[in-house]
């Protein structure tokens, strides 16, 4: 199994997960964002032999969609109480977050037992449904009992 044939699976993308989830944010607010650190396993043939293939998440790179700088890490983030990984958008606007994933793999031939590293990695991407930013502002409002 070559990265090649590595990168040519269909590895299904992370997914994108936000907190809060409802679709709208504020500006100036952390935003949890955090995906999945599940392995996936998939069956191919290569040169006619069976092979089942483990691919593992090894980086996570996110991008908030406002031109900020991309942050990538190892860490796929953890939802609310405990999140790792926040992003704080600091004007109105239609936001999509991206996620890429890189994925290192290794392979068991059918009939052996022992499993194989793949040299290279395969990456999928993927981006979250549109994320409306709003600007809340405060004012002063006379006392009605006054």
């Amino acid at each position: 199994m070559t990265a090649v044939d590595f990168q040519r699976l269909p590895l299904a993308p992370s997914v994108v997960n936000i907190q809060p989830p409802n679709g709208w944010t504020l500006a100036n607010m952390p935003n949890i964002v955090y995906t999945a650190d599940a392995s996936q396993t998939l069956r191919t043939t290569v040169l006619g032999v069976g092979v089942t293939v483990r691919a593992t998440p090894a980086r996570f790179t996110w991008t908030f969609g406002d031109h900020s700088e991309p942050l990538s890490t190892t860490d796929p983030g953890t939802p609310y109480p405990n999140q790792t990984i926040t992003h704080t958008y600091r004007a109105a606007g239609v936001n999509r977050i991206g996620l890429e994933t890189q994925w290192s793999g290794e392979f068991l031939v059918d009939g052996f037992t022992n499993w194989i590293p793949i040299t290279g990695t395969a990456t999928t991407r993927t981006t979250s449904a549109p994320l409306t930013v709003y600007t809340a502002r405060s004012h002063l409002v006379a006392d009605p009992i006054s």
